[in-house]
């Protein structure tokens, strides 16, 4: 089965994206439906009304062949019933759940055009109702997040999150966990996800060596992890780090809490594995825990987080730091829902943006090598 990671995803103008009927086992179709998913979640950020978002998401298209509908006029904080959001499609929810999926393609391609034509509220809430039926499980999960705003968290919408939360495709398991977050935090789909930290033991030797860690909901991911694809590929093409022979595992759990908790148990991992600075390196709120860390006086040198989630409240301490890089995609799907920041703008952080709508992709080191990032330290 194909997987969205295993090739670049580019951005299609949606009004072309939903002219063609994407599914997860046609390669040629992954980026179709990350530009249908992706305009989903921008529209969902409409209706929610996150300005600071939209105007950062048209920044992100131009110049790039996306252009977005007119998303602030969509904005409404009160939700409609079911029945009224599916009214202006010239299908019933049942005809939805039986016509082949090249027909609601069809109504769905004459929603965005109206869309577009016609920015409003009830035509979001149709486009929601009818891509909830799309056979890629990215729209789906995307149409999920919309029509939760919309409508009403109801059962249809929590199948299609919960799922796909399991998936083994990364950007569609790490979309419905963050939706399926905003909804219900301890959802057992979630937390079966979360683990106790380790222990750490203390060695008798110090060194100055490269460390790497997961994100939010994936301590029990292999790549980060030694004989894991990224920590092998650092190891092999940046021997000069020196990786770790251990990986910072923390619970992964989804919460302010778990995230501070998870800060000051690196702080005692660093002081126990005898690193003397390290580079490090952190993949999304692992980058949070590791800015968290820089505040209770952990040292590193190289900085690198990728995919992070911009927080203004999580950000790191600057005098704790030799250098940070960011290293992240454009219009970053799962960001999007989470509501951070898509890019970290400070003129003290070297930012390296390749790339489109995968969360997943700056761990990956087919990425990192389709985009020259092994020499991410060198100068741009």
């Amino acid at each position: 089965m194909a997987h969205m990671s295993d090739q670049p995803l580019e951005p299609i103008d949606p009004r072309d994206a939903f002219t063609v009927t994407p599914r997860l086992d046609s390669e040629a179709t992954q980026s179709v439906a990350a530009s249908q998913a992706a305009l989903l979640l921008a529209t969902r950020a409409g209706v929610l009304g996150h300005e600071a978002e939209l105007a950062e998401l048209e920044e992100e298209v131009d110049p790039a062949p996306f252009e977005l509908p007119e998303l602030r006029a969509v904005q409404r904080s009160q939700r409609i019933p079911v029945t009224e959001a599916v009214a202006p499609l010239a299908m019933s929810r049942s005809e939805l759940a039986a016509e082949p999926a090249t027909a609601v393609q069809d109504e769905m391609a004459r929603k965005v055009h109206d869309l577009y034509q016609r920015p409003s509220f009830e035509n979001a809430a149709a486009l929601f109702e009818a891509a909830l039926y799309s056979p890629h499980p990215l729209v789906a999960v995307a149409a999920a997040a919309g029509a939760r705003e919309t409508t009403r968290l109801r059962p249809q919408i929590r199948v299609v999150l919960e799922e796909n939360a399991g998936s083994d495709d990364p950007l569609v398991a790490e979309l419905a966990q963050e939706v399926l977050k905003q909804i219900e935090p301890k959802n057992p789909h979630l937390q079966e996800r979360v683990i106790t930290t380790p222990p750490s033991k203390r060695r008798r030797r110090n060194s100055r060596t490269a460390a790497i860690t997961h994100g939010t909901w994936a301590a029990k991911q292999d790549w980060y992890k030694p004989t894991g694809n990224f920590y092998e590929a650092l190891k092999a093409n940046r021997p000069d780090l020196a990786v770790h022979n251990q990986s910072f595992t923390w619970s992964g759990d989804y919460s302010d809490g778990a995230r501070r908790v998870a800060a000051r148990e690196l702080e005692q991992w660093v002081d126990n594995q005898g690193l003397l600075s390290p580079d490090f390196f952190a993949h999304s709120h692992g980058a949070t825990v590791a800015n968290l860390a820089t505040r209770r006086g952990v040292d590193f040198d190289k900085l690198v987080l990728l995919a992070w989630p911009v927080h203004n409240q999580w950000l790191p301490d600057f005098g704790r730091v030799g250098q940070i890089y960011d290293i992240r995609v454009r219009f970053d799907l799962v960001i999007l829902v989470d509501g951070g920041g898509q890019r970290f703008r400070d003129s003290r952080v070297e930012e390296r943006r390749n790339g489109w709508f995968d969360h997943a992709a700056p761990h990956e080191p087919a990425y990192w090598d389709a985009h020259g990032l092994w020499a991410f330290d060198a100068a741009p």
